[in-house]
């Protein structure tokens, strides 16, 4: 009977043991180092960031090109109008809500009221002519058109010095702000402008 205790005792013991032992062993295999291994890989890996395009550099706009391609063949008597963006630096050339055209432009810097493109509503003015020069600015330009104050503002080409050599320096921002209030344009665009844009036709420039 002693003997049968005993063995019922050692059975009880080991089956306690066995019993304690697993909750033990299953916390350490949750802490082992291959474990522990994974786990830090997968707290400190970072998500992988989605790949941005490369940034296109802007290309210089041609100023001995047209700006927006083959020119429109207007028609006799058609209601063509010069929408002037100042925020997209452009001239639409529209007829009704159509644009026919679009011109890449420079308007007044903004710095102080003699470099600001006016805002509103005017008309092509009866001035035009194929050459000035400014002395006040030391710079000039070609086929000018006016459309306020009779020769004050204009559109006409990127600008030039006394020998007709274009101002590198200025053409180059055609696309930015960069005039003293008229527009620059192209000299292709320009000529286009002082040779198809007739007298009294609306221009509409805003922000």
């Amino acid at each position: 009977m002693i003997k049968g205790c005993r063995i019922v005792t050692a059975l009880f013991l080991l089956l306690t043991i066995t019993a304690c032992s697993l909750p033990f062993q299953s916390n350490t295999l949750l802490n082992s180092p291959a474990k522990q291994g994974s786990q830090s890989a997968a707290s400190t890996a970072k998500p992988r960031a989605d790949r941005k395009p490369a940034a296109q550099k802007a290309v210089p706009v041609s100023w001995d090109k047209p700006s927006g391609g083959t020119y429109p063949v207007l028609k006799k008597n058609e209601s063509i109008w010069l929408d002037v963006s100042i925020k997209d630096q452009k001239v639409y050339i529209k007829e009704g809500n159509n644009t026919l055209y679009t011109m890449i432009a420079s308007t007044g810097l903004d710095t102080n009221p003699d470099t600001t493109t006016p805002t509103g509503t005017y008309y092509i003015q009866a001035e035009r002519g194929k050459w000035f020069y400014a002395p006040k600015y030391n710079e000039g330009a070609k086929y000018w058109v006016s459309w306020k104050n009779h020769g004050e503002f204009l559109f006409h080409s990127v600008p030039m010095d006394a020998d007709q050599h274009i101002l590198t320096a200025d053409a180059e921002k055609l696309g930015e702000k960069d005039s003293h209030g008229c527009i620059h344009l192209t000299v292709p665009d320009a000529k286009w402008i002082y040779e198809h844009i007739p007298y009294n036709t609306k221009v509409v420039i805003h922000s």
